[in-house]
């Protein structure tokens, strides 16, 4: 089940676009190269038996980042949780999320280039090790809890991937940057939207 942390559509227009958003890679057009290098990617977990390498999504937007989040949750069985960066702005808010993240799940930063500093740092070692260092406290009498998390995948999108730094853009196992559709590919999306709208529409 998909959990959105920072709904930003109701729920019958999030029911709408799921309607129309592919969940598997061969179902999702255009992106040849990308698909086929994920498609690699989410075999080779499989078959060693642990959680793909975390993603890093890059390009203008509307080019499909968050649909291939999501294909990417899908094609593993796996839960789904969706936040955007800029609504990380401490490092606590990002810890209380890890920290619920059930075995395998993906997790989805939308503008992932806008998270706070904070949270940033909080973040390198979480993608490395799955474990994050927590201040309790305040002053002279703070210390550090080390927490362990479960193993998970991190599908970050940017629309500005220079503005990563490298600490954090070097933890991603694999970039995809994203290109704009080629006019074939457009077409393809639109009969398959206004087939899918006419099933919708008789069911």
């Amino acid at each position: 089940m998909n959990d959105i942390l920072s709904p930003a559509l109701s729920e019958s227009d999030l029911a709408f676009e799921s309607a129309l958003r592919p969940t598997t890679l061969a179902e999702f057009v255009g992106q040849d190269n990308v698909s086929k290098q994920l498609g690699l990617l989410l075999k080779a977990a499989s078959l060693q038996n642990r959680a793909p390498d975390h993603i890093l999504l890059a390009g203008p937007p509307g080019l499909g980042k968050t649909t291939l989040a999501m294909i990417v949750a899908s094609e593993i069985g796996s839960g789904l949780r969706i936040t955007s960066g800029p609504t990380i702005q401490h490092a606590g808010d990002l810890a209380a999320i890890l920290s619920s993240l059930s075995a395998g799940e993906v997790l989805f930063i939308d503008e992932i280039h806008r998270m706070a500093r904070p949270a940033e740092e909080l973040l390198y070692l979480a993608m490395e090790d799955f474990r994050v260092d927590v201040m309790v406290g305040k002053g002279v009498g703070a210390s550090s809890i080390s927490l362990d998390l479960e193993p998970f995948t991190l599908v970050g999108a940017t629309t500005r991937s220079g503005m990563l730094p490298n600490p954090l853009r070097d933890r991603f196992g694999y970039t995809a940057n994203l290109e704009f559709y080629g006019h074939e590919d457009l077409a393809t999306v639109l009969v398959r939207a206004a087939k899918q709208l006419a099933l919708a529409a008789e069911t």
